[in-house]
């Protein structure tokens, strides 16, 4: 079930959406149609145009009631499958509301059902693939677009993903640059342990598996093997857990689908895929004012 809780902190967000398409207003339309045809009621459908996962339709809604409070807009929920020719989308509301927001609806709503239908192809794969009592967890990551994360990251949640950290606050990840730029990984462990705050537990990022290694000597918590062919990690991973049976073991670096057969199999705990924000392609919709 997708927590939409938060959806209403979105609100300024949408707003600049729309202001950013809309402008001082749509001169088209006011040239077109005389001021009681854009008065007059009417209604639009959102056809897909191939199959997928759905979501941001409490955006959407957002956006309508902005140009048009007394509009009306249903949606299939979020998280939703859907296959080819199926309505995903009902609005109503004045025909100028309609054509002034469309627009921006009909953009935000392929790209997060990009995002959504592209998570649940990893998250399905890994389900029909992994044969192990540990979970394995897709996850996305910052590289996002600025001014949309939250959006992006609400979209891998609806597609059956999880959350990595949103912000660099809310997490310790140690990566290749701190490394590079501190004397001793020892003493910068202990540096962190000295002052990460209490309830945030420290993640280290290992290019190699010599780093690998002293990371679980060291105690951290999770260990981020990035950029490592699966036969390496096949080979690494029991020994770390022998170290330290407790670590979390993430694997990311250009993950892509065909690579999750051989990923699936190893004895780790999550996936961040980069490619869930930076790299899906738009969900394939229509949209059709209906006279």
């Amino acid at each position: 079930m997708i927590d939409l809780a938060p959806i209403f902190s979105f609100d300024d967000q949408l707003k600049r959406f729309l202001l950013e398409d809309v402008g001082s207003g749509d001169v088209t339309t006011r040239s077109v149609f005389s001021d009681e045809v854009r008065r007059r009621k009417a209604s639009a459908t959102i056809i897909a145009e191939s199959e997928g996962v759905f979501c941001g339709g409490p955006f959407g809604s957002r956006i309508l009631s902005f140009a048009d409070p007394l509009g009306r807009f249903d949606a299939i929920s979020d998280g939703q499958h859907y296959i080819a020719g199926e309505r995903l989308v009902v609005m109503e509301g004045a025909l100028e509301s309609l054509l002034l927001c469309e627009r921006v609806i009909l953009n935000l709503l392929k790209h997060l059902s990009g995002i959504s239908s592209l998570t649940s192809r990893y998250v399905d794969q890994v389900r029909l693939l992994r044969n192990s009592a540990r979970p394995l967890r897709i996850t996305g990551t910052r590289k996002t677009l600025p001014g949309l994360r939250d959006f992006q990251r609400y979209a891998i949640r609806a597609g059956g993903g999880d959350d990595h950290r949103m912000r660099l606050d809310d997490g310790i990840l140690i990566k290749d640059n701190h490394i590079a730029a501190s004397e001793s990984l020892h003493g910068m462990i202990a540096r962190v342990r000295r002052q990460a705050p209490h309830p945030l537990r420290i993640e280290m990022e290992a290019d190699t598996p010599e780093q690998a290694l002293e990371a679980c000597r060291l105690r951290v918590d999770i260990i981020l093997l990035d950029n490592m062919s699966p036969e390496l990690m096949e080979r690494l991973i029991p020994e770390l857990r022998a170290i330290h049976p407790d670590v979390l073991l993430e694997v990311s670096g250009g993950i892509t689908l065909d690579q999750i057969p051989s990923l699936a199999r190893l004895d780790v705990d999550v996936l961040s895929v980069g490619a869930l924000t930076h790299s899906a392609p738009d969900a394939s919709m229509r949209l059709d004012l209906l006279s």
